[in-house]
């Protein structure tokens, strides 16, 4: 009897330790397939506070953002490995710099996108890793997590800080693409620019600070300008300068009746609207008539410069137009060769030798880039 249950007693254990193995070999299983579901992947959370699972080493990069291109070059990342972009980062390669400079660009697709509707068929045909589009665009968002397509949002920072955007784009793309140790380099010489132009302006009192005026998007119909918390305002006043449409929350439409109020003594002009200064000092403008406004008058009227990318929004040329927009406003405090620092810049940042024609073609944008830029009520 004894020896019954002890034989009964060893089975039982037996099929306990049986059932034990075989529960923890399945739950090691579930486990490593879990694993396996993020192993290659990295996850990142966007600037919308959304976690995108991309795939490591993407080398199926699309950037919606019209910016990013320019962006994308600082990483050192490969440049055959963006394989579709907005027609408005296309306008504005093709009549610039960055066209010598990675002329692949030229043939990057950009018919899957219209303004901000992407056209999902198209864009599947891309086979993408990854888009980065503006965060504020949820109709994007939406349309790419139904296809099952990875989407990193980006959006400007407060206070519409084109650096401070410029360096949160650069983080969220080292994490993505690694860097090649010029991030970092271009990150620590804007926020040095950026110190040595803050510390030139910060004790100009500011009834001797001029009043400056950004037209943002402008033609015959319109005439939008740059208010607070928009990248117009950021610049004019981190170089030292009165922003007249600082009452304005972002960008709006005003009329020539508000310009003769504010009537400000420097006006500068975008590179996403083709109007150059010549179109207010000549009157060119059908129904507007600029002749008695300061600026016009004084000669200081100013076209942004054109490089990698417009240098309105954040761009890869950012440092730069902090030193153009310092000395625009303040030629007796800054004394930049801005062919040279140009030049320089390049060389150190994009390994690129520009020649001085190429320099000086910075300093004189194109009007023809404007193509394609403006949509919805708005231009990036």
């Amino acid at each position: 009897m004894k020896k019954k249950f002890l034989i009964t007693l060893i089975l039982c254990i037996l099929v306990l330790a049986f059932t034990g193995c075989t529960s923890q070999q399945t739950d090691n299983e579930d486990t490593t397939e879990q694993n396996d579901t993020t192993s290659g992947f990295i996850e990142i959370v966007d600037q919308n506070g959304m976690t995108a699972l991309v795939p490591e080493n993407a080398s199926r990069v699309v950037l919606t953002a019209l910016p990013l291109p320019s962006i994308y070059a600082i990483t050192g990342a490969p440049i055959e490995n963006l394989v579709g972009m907005h027609p408005g980062s296309t306008s504005a390669i093709e009549n610039s710099v960055m066209a010598a400079m990675y002329p692949e660009l030229l043939q990057v697709p950009s018919n899957f996108i219209d303004g901000t509707d992407i056209n999902i068929e198209e864009l599947l045909k891309l086979d993408p890793d990854v888009v980065i589009y503006w965060a504020e665009y949820s109709n994007q968002y939406d349309a790419l997590s139904a296809a099952g397509i990875p989407a990193v949002g980006v959006k400007t920072q407060a206070g519409g800080d084109a650096l401070a955007t410029m360096e949160s784009w650069l983080e969220i793309m080292g994490q993505m693409f690694g860097t090649t140790g010029n991030t970092e380099k271009v990150l620590e010489y804007g926020r040095q620019v950026q110190q040595e132009i803050a510390d030139q302006v910060a004790d100009i009192p500011d009834e001797e600070k001029p009043r400056v005026l950004y037209l943002y998007n402008h033609s015959s119909e319109e005439i939008s300008v740059s208010g607070n918390g928009f990248y117009g305002g950021f610049w004019i006043e981190s170089a030292g300068g009165i922003n007249v449409a600082a009452e304005i929350n972002g960008h709006a439409l005003v009329n020539m009746e508000q310009i003769y109020e504010w009537n400000p003594d420097i006006i500068l002009i975008t590179t996403f609207t083709e109007t150059m200064p010549d179109d207010l000092y000549n009157n060119t403008i059908e129904g507007q008539d600029w002749s008695n406004v300061a600026a016009v008058q004084n000669g200081q009227v100013y076209k942004e410069p054109l490089g990698v990318y417009r240098w309105f929004p954040p761009s890869g040329d950012a440092p730069l137009m902090a030193k153009w927009m310092a000395q625009t406003l303040h030629p007796q405090l800054f004394t930049y060769d801005m062919v040279e620092e140009i030049k320089a810049y390049y060389q150190e940042f994009y390994d690129y030798t520009l020649t001085q024609e190429q320099a000086e073609g910075i300093l004189q944008a194109n009007p023809e880039a404007a193509k394609g830029a403006s949509f919805g009520g708005s231009s990036r």
